[in-house]
C-alpha cells in the first residue's frame, strides 16, 4: 500500500468515526426529548436499561417482603465506572407543577424499594419524576420508606374492610374514577 492509500484509508476511518459520533449524539438527543430527562447533564454516561413505554424491554421489579412489584417507565443506569447504579424514572408528561405530588413521590419510593429488592447493591437510592414543567429528584429517605410501608399496610387493611371511605376532596379525581358509579361518597 502506498502513502496515498494509507492517507485515504485514514481519512475514511476518521470520517466514519465522526459519522458514528454524530449518529450517537442524535440517538441521545432523541431519548432526551422523548423522556424529558437530560442524559448528558451531569453524568458521564447514562444507559436506558429498561423502558415500560415501548422504547425497549420493560423490567419487572419486586420486593417480596412487602409484596411490591411494578414496571417503572424507565430504569436508568449511570455513575462512575465501578459504581454504576440503577435508578427509576417515572414520566408524567401532562403534569404541570412546581412541586412533586405526594402520590408520585410514594410511587417512586415504592419503585426504589422494589428495585433494591430486585437489584440489591446495584440499586440507587434516588429516583426521578418528570413533569412537563421539570424533573424532580426523589431520595429514598427513612421517612419516605416508612410512608411507603404505611401506605402498603393501609391498602392491605382496606382490601379486607367492608367499607372503604373516600380519601380526598378532589372533584376531578372522582370524575375520572373507574368505580364512581358504585361509590356512595362520590363528589361528581
Amino acid at each position: 500500500m502506498n502513502l496515498d492509500s494509507w492517507r485515504l484509508a485514514l481519512l475514511f476511518a476518521a470520517a466514519l468515526a465522526a459519522a458514528l459520533g454524530v449518529v450517537g449524539l442524535m440517538l441521545i438527543r432523541r431519548a432526551e426529548r422523548k423522556t424529558g430527562f437530560w442524559l448528558t447533564a451531569g453524568a458521564s454516561s447514562v444507559n436506558v436499561v429498561a423502558s415500560d413505554t415501548g422504547a425497549g424491554p420493560g423490567m419487572l421489579i419486586r420486593e417480596p417482603m412487602l409484596g411490591l412489584r411494578g414496571r417503572p417507565d424507565y430504569v436508568l443506569e449511570y455513575g462512575a465506572p465501578n459504581e454504576r447504579r440503577l435508578y427509576p424514572l417515572e414520566v408524567k408528561p401532562s403534569r404541570r407543577s412546581q412541586r412533586v405530588y405526594e402520590s408520585d413521590e410514594l410511587q417512586v419510593g415504592a419503585y426504589l424499594i422494589a428495585l433494591r429488592g430486585t437489584a440489591g447493591v446495584r440499586a440507587g437510592s434516588t429516583g426521578y419524576v418528570r413533569y412537563a414543567t421539570g424533573t424532580f429528584r426523589i431520595d429514598l429517605s427513612p421517612d419516605l420508606e416508612r410512608r411507603v410501608r404505611d401506605t402498603v399496610a393501609l391498602i392491605r387493611r382496606s382490601r379486607r374492610a367492608a367499607v372503604v371511605h373516600r380519601s380526598h376532596a378532589i372533584r376531578a379525581r372522582c370524575a375520572g374514577c373507574p368505580v364512581r358509579d358504585h361509590c356512595d361518597e362520590r363528589l361528581v
